[in-house]
């Protein structure tokens, strides 16, 4: 498949060289608006057949391995900047195949710190936004000690969501573990003062908005009470561009990594990449499971690639076929419905 960028005065005419370059099988991948300008840029794609080579172990030159890189992160949601970038370091490398080159590029710009918890005095704080995933995450990392023949401790400051304590008791409980509350930082230091060195500690932390400098300061102090590594946990299908704003805010406590949740739900993964390019986090590893005992992965370059280009050929099989005897979508319907979707992000006028 390759992508095209098609550049005009405004909208209206960039669909028309759209229409008239790619015809009815064009697929639009991303659309930019000026809106001081009203300059457009759409890059489209014609689709093509299942037998087109976009696993990525193709060996190609550099333009149509720019082309496959691209499409791959763009079809994930990431930023086009961000794309662009990443397309072209892979373009530019020495490895001929799309994957091969997009994993080159992944270890060369990102960072990659698996979290290792059969590995003595491993002390963790899971913190993140609300919905993240932070506890079933640190319920999987306890299982993963724990089948290592560890000594495992699980804490918690979570008391402000409805059934945070009880979910997690009820986790620890199939583990043969117990749940112990700290309500305060000083409670908190005051505990792990006490636990011996070796012990993994597990600490479950409540969700919390990144927009809100009470909530944050609060955190804080959790953080910086617990002699423990504070781990930034965020849902693998969310925004990208929110993943990039939540990352540097919660960036700001110290925090280089992060943990990926719910990649098995998520078809589009670009706050993976946006976060990590945002607040230079390292990726500490990913779950893909609603099963409490497995599915913690830790991820280096080559399982992210793997990971992206996997659910392009997720996306693109779950993509309906044209009808043939359907009748010709209409230019202007289909520039109005483009037009109503960039309108929606801009504010209102007055």
């Amino acid at each position: 498949m390759r992508l095209l960028t098609f550049k005009a005065a405004n909208l209206r005419q960039a669909m028309t060289l759209v229409r008239r370059e790619l015809g009815d099988e064009a697929t639009i991948v991303s659309t930019q608006t000026n809106p001081i300008s009203g300059e457009a840029r759409i890059v489209a794609a014609r689709q093509q057949d299942a037998s087109d080579p976009r696993l990525g172990h193709v060996a190609m030159a550099p333009e149509p391995r720019f082309d496959q890189v691209l499409e791959t992160l763009l079809l994930h949601g990431v930023p086009m900047n961000l794309a662009e970038r990443l397309a072209q370091a892979a373009a530019d490398m020495e490895p001929r195949t799309p994957i091969a080159a997009l994993t080159g590029t992944l270890a060369l710009d990102f960072n990659f710190a698996p979290i290792d918890v059969t590995a003595d005095s491993q002390r963790l704080i899971l913190v993140g936004p609300p919905g993240a995933g932070k506890t079933l995450a640190l319920v999987k990392l306890a299982a993963r000690a724990l089948m290592a023949k560890r000594s495992v401790q699980l804490l918690t400051t979570d008391l402000k969501r409805a059934g945070a304590v009880e979910q997690l008791t009820a986790f620890a409980k199939i583990m043969g573990q117990e749940v112990f509350i700290t309500e305060t930082a000083d409670e908190l230091a005051q505990f792990m003062a006490r636990i011996p060195k070796r012990t993994v500690v597990l600490i479950d932390s409540p969700g919390v908005n990144h927009r809100s400098h009470t909530e944050m300061d609060e955190l804080f102090d959790f953080v910086n009470a617990a002699p423990a590594e504070p781990v930034l946990v965020l849902n693998a299908g969310m925004d990208a561009l929110e993943a990039s704003d939540v990352a540097m805010a919660f960036g700001a406590l110290g925090i280089k990594r992060m943990l990926i949740t719910r990649t098995d739900a998520a078809g589009r993964m670009g706050a993976i990449l946006a976060a990590m390019e945002s607040a230079g986090l390292a990726l500490a590893g990913t779950t893909g499971s609603a099963d409490p005992i497995d599915g913690f992965f830790p991820t280096g370059a080559p399982d992210l690639a793997d990971l992206l280009y996997g659910e392009v050929l997720s996306l693109n099989a779950a993509l309906p076929m044209r009808d043939e005897g359907a009748d010709d979508p209409d230019l202007e319907e289909l520039i109005d419905d483009h037009e109503r979707m960039i309108n929606v992000a801009l504010p209102a006028e007055g």
